[in-house]
């Protein structure tokens, strides 16, 4: 299997995140704002590596909340707002999209509240993204996506760790796909974790959008694949209130993406 590095650079939502196994307590929120950018000029796809004639630039600006409902119940909204572009080489044409991307809007029930946590949960990624059929730029997938899973973790002394796997199903001829991750992290200083963290996405069947997609833009294509592990660093500047984290992936086994790092910067506060 060819394997394609893919290095990121990211400020992402805390140690504790949608698909750990913790939930946010009876009216207690998390609440995230983050700029991402990915610029790139090459892509895996259809299992071949793609340069294009140009420059493509996918920029997203996030709003990540979640909200407990019940000390065991919390509701999660993510609203991206997209700006994609392209750019061609030796003086050729451009094009630009702004838009919503696809909003997610989910629900997590903590099942089992012992040593080791269990929650189960269900994601709903609305088909909210603007696409342009002349110039085939998007700002997300054009499809909605139903994503239950379950995930397990627990904590002990400076240590936590989880795992978690959901199905996500997609409608408009998209494949359904497989997601898996996990965490294990270590509090390394005051306030500090650093983090091993896995993250998968592989199709369990190959469906029509892909060979319908006449434009394909890079970034949201159908039957896309990614296998990443890396390192993260969570820091909080005031203990359960502020703070921001970043980390390094390296992805294998990449399909129908992108290959060039992603940067994303945020900060975050537990309300």
């Amino acid at each position: 299997m060819k394997k394609y590095i893919l290095l990121l650079l990211l400020f992402s939502t805390g140690t504790s995140n949608a698909q750990s196994p913790w939930t946010k307590e009876k009216g207690k929120a998390y609440v995230q704002l983050g700029v991402t950018g990915l610029f790139y000029n090459t892509a895996q796809i259809n299992d071949q590596k793609i340069t294009f004639g140009g420059d493509y630039s996918d920029v997203t600006t996030q709003i990540y909340c979640e909200y407990g409902l019940s000390n065991n119940l919390e509701a999660l909204v993510i609203l991206p707002v997209k700006s994609a572009s392209f750019k061609a080489n030796s003086g050729g044409g451009s094009d630009q999209l702004s838009g919503l991307g696809n909003i997610t809007l989910g629900l997590k029930y903590k099942m089992y509240d012992q040593k080791w946590k269990i929650s189960t949960g269900l994601q709903y990624q609305a088909n909210s993204a603007k696409n342009n059929a002349s110039s085939g730029l998007s700002t997300g997938f054009n499809a909605n996506s139903f994503i239950p899973y379950v995930t397990a973790g627990s904590s002990e002394g400076k240590w936590y760790y989880f795992g978690n796997i959901g199905y996500g199903y997609m409608t408009n001829d998209y494949s359904d796909y497989l997601k898996i991750g996990a965490e294990v992290g270590y509090l390394v200083i005051p306030k500090g974790h650093l983090i091993l963290a896995l993250d998968t996405k592989n199709p369990v069947a190959k469906e029509n959008a892909f060979l319908s997609n006449a434009s394909r833009w890079p970034s949201y294509l159908d039957r896309q694949t990614y296998n990443a592990v890396g390192l993260k660093f969570n820091y909080e500047f005031s203990a359960d209130k502020y703070g921001a984290n970043i980390a390094a992936f390296g992805a294998f086994g990449n399909n129908n993406a992108p290959l060039a790092p992603t940067i994303n910067f945020a900060v975050y506060a537990k309300l």
